[in-house]
């Protein structure tokens, strides 16, 4: 009895030793890409530096907000994809975004550093999306990579072979966002003849300072892909006020507000701070991204969650300023300055921040307020504090704010008092906006 005891335990023994080797050497055969330093390992300002990059590149390119949009989001989602595979259980967006399929997988059997591979692939999407960028910027955006890069060198050894696997697996990773970016029927959409409406059937139309203006805006840009939003018209808000000349008319009234409104000093500084004219910031769908970038340091945010909040923030602002294209073009409802100058009786009005060349309805600098707001209430609360410093520059005090909410709201409501769109506008753009966010949110998954 004792001897076949002792053969038992002999027998599990020898069992669990070979259990234990034969996990071990599985171990070492598959997870070779877990040696990668992880993600929450690098500095936030590895990000964050790129997209204060990509802000100052946009002003400086002169885009205005649609191709300022389109840049932002292929920008985060080309660093989000960079270092997702060094988050734990981080989910890819391939599958989750439209059309975003068989992105590129690391070996592994490989070791990648992922500051490598970001400071590899961001600068090729981002140069690409700058539309032959002059030598200058391209220039200034390498520059920022060759930084980059000797910060991440100099913090740790990588070694050559590790190098060599980032930057490989990184050219493949920039390839395929590029070719997903190039996708998205931009180009198409750009080259689509228009036929302006007539102002004789349709005395709302917009036609710019108060006389016919042959320039529209990219009018068939709602017909790009979207990112996370399955239809345009997902979030179409209830129609403008019907034209009157009555004074005691909605439209009438709302329009008086206009006028009335840009004659108060402090809400035409609110309307001035918020104008993010081209060249002169990173525009409109910038302003929340200047935001974001500034929230980095205020809420000190890891890299981890600050991938997120770039994330989105800009694919919200996509999506968001495509839907507002399908509006303005379906309804292509008269600016302000054409009635004030036609109806309210002030022929050489204008308004006091430029008056953009496209129709009212709806603000799109609202509508990326309501998306913006609601996306970083989702991700940070609606009683979180801050302070807006981003247009200091330009002469004006930081700006505080008690929650995001209250930021948006002012936002949308400087386009009134700038004198370039009326209330309705406004209000509904923010709605819009706010819909077209909780799709985008519920659409996005960051875990496996």
């Amino acid at each position: 009895m004792q001897t076949t005891k002792k053969i038992n335990y002999l027998f599990l023994f020898v069992f669990s030793l070979a259990i234990f080797a034969g996990c071990t050497k599985d171990e070492v055969n598959t997870t070779q890409i877990e040696k990668s330093k992880k993600t929450r390992e690098f500095s936030v300002a590895l990000v964050q530096d790129w997209m204060k990059e990509s802000y100052e590149v946009v002003k400086e390119r002169g885009f205005f907000a649609l191709d300022a949009s389109r840049l932002y989001a292929y920008t985060s989602i080309a660093m989000y994809e960079s270092m997702v595979h060094g988050i734990e259980n981080g989910a890819s967006l391939e599958g989750q975004l439209e059309g975003l399929n068989e992105l590129p997988q690391p070996d592994q059997n490989k070791t990648y550093d992922w500051g490598i591979v970001l400071c590899h692939v961001t600068p090729q999407v981002l140069t690409h999306m700058l539309n032959t960028p002059s030598d200058e910027l391209a220039k200034r955006v390498d520059l920022t990579r060759q930084i980059q890069e000797k910060k991440i060198l100099e913090a740790s050894d990588v070694p050559d072979e590790v190098i060599k696997n980032s930057k490989e697996f990184g050219d493949a990773l920039a390839k395929a966002i590029i070719e997903y970016a190039d996708g998205d029927r931009t180009k198409s959409v750009l080259a689509e003849p228009y036929t302006m409406p007539s102002t004789s059937l349709n005395p709302s139309f917009y036609d710019g300072n108060g006389t016919p203006n042959p320039f529209f805006m990219a009018p068939y840009w709602w017909r790009s892909r979207t990112l996370a939003t399955v239809d345009a018209k997902i979030c179409e808000p209830e129609p403008p006020y019907a034209y009157s000349e009555d004074p005691n008319s909605a439209y009438y009234k709302d329009v008086k507000e206009v006028y009335d409104d840009t004659q108060n000093p402090a809400k035409l500084y609110i309307g001035r701070y918020w104008a993010n004219n081209p060249k002169e910031s990173g525009t409109p769908a910038g302003a929340w991204i200047g935001i974001g970038n500034q929230l980095v340091d205020q809420l000190e945010l890891d890299i981890v969650e600050t991938l997120k909040m770039y994330l989105l923030l800009s694919i919200s602002t996509r999506d968001t300023f495509i839907t507002v294209w399908w509006t303005k073009y379906k309804y292509n409802l008269q600016r302000p300055v054409s009635y004030i100058r036609k109806v309210i009786g002030e022929p050489a009005w204008l308004s006091p921040v430029p008056t953009p060349p496209y129709p009212d309805y709806v603000s799109g600098t609202s509508a990326n307020g309501g998306s913006s707001s609601e996306v970083l209430t989702h991700l940070f609360g609606g009683n979180t504090p801050f302070n807006d410093s981003q247009h200091v520059n330009k002469g004006f005090a930081t700006r505080p704010f008690s929650n995001f909410k209250q930021a948006g709201v002012e936002a949308y409501h400087s386009r009134i008092y700038a004198g370039v769109h009326m209330r309705k506008a406004c209000e509904e753009g923010f709605k819009l906006g706010e819909c077209v966010a909780r799709n985008v949110i519920a659409r996005i998954s960051f875990k496996k």
